[in-house]
């Protein structure tokens, strides 16, 4: 077979182990430069990757902030809600319902806030009897207001509503045994008050 014959840059006849060498040269480069070119790309591509993620990670904490940031506004308005000013739920709109529904009037304790005021005058006057005489009438005349009802709800409801007024009575006899002039006096004025804010709903007679 007839060898091919090749002339270099110089017009010289390179004979085919040259050729050869030449060819060898050239395929290398060209592997060394695809090479290269790939390696290039897939660093390009890793970092592009990477450069991704890392967008993706600061709008996963960008969103996480924004969740925070609104939870904690809730939270904020939960205790806002919570610590703001409300009016409390007291009874004290309520005194007087129970016996005004028993069609009381205020001359049926007349005889009940006449003994608390002549207690407080005994406990003044340190006439111990007495103070004790007009503590048990007081009590004793409650009694007969409530047991003077017919009807159970009514004797129910008046019996819760006086019950704060006979604990004070209660404590003010206490704190007399005790020789306790300053408390058993502080009994007394909060039994009278109590009976005070009761009665004043009710129809004079």
């Amino acid at each position: 077979m007839p060898q091919l014959w090749i002339q270099n840059e110089e017009g010289r006849l390179m004979f085919p182990r040259e050729q050869k060498y030449l060819a060898t040269l050239f395929s290398t480069l060209g592997i060394s430069l695809l090479f290269i070119v790939t390696v290039s790309s897939g660093e390009t591509t890793q970092f592009r990757t990477v450069e991704g993620q890392q967008e993706d990670q600061q709008n996963v904490i960008n969103y996480t902030e924004i969740i925070s940031n609104q939870t904690g506004n809730t939270g904020n308005l939960s205790s806002t809600l919570v610590d703001s000013p409300q009016e409390p739920q007291t009874m004290e709109n309520q005194k007087g319902i129970a016996a005004l529904s028993a069609n009381l009037s205020q001359s049926d304790f007349k005889t009940l806030k006449q003994d608390l005021v002549e207690a407080r005058q005994a406990l003044e006057n340190n006439d111990t009897t007495t103070l004790f005489d007009e503590l048990n009438s007081a009590s004793g005349e409650l009694f007969q207001v409530i047991s003077g009802q017919f009807d159970p709800a009514h004797v129910e409801a008046i019996t819760q509503e006086f019950s704060l007024m006979q604990t004070h009575i209660d404590r003010a006899q206490e704190t007399a045994l005790k020789d306790n002039h300053t408390g058993t006096l502080e009994e007394l004025m909060a039994a009278e008050s109590e009976l005070s804010s009761i009665i004043q709903m009710l129809p004079s007679s």
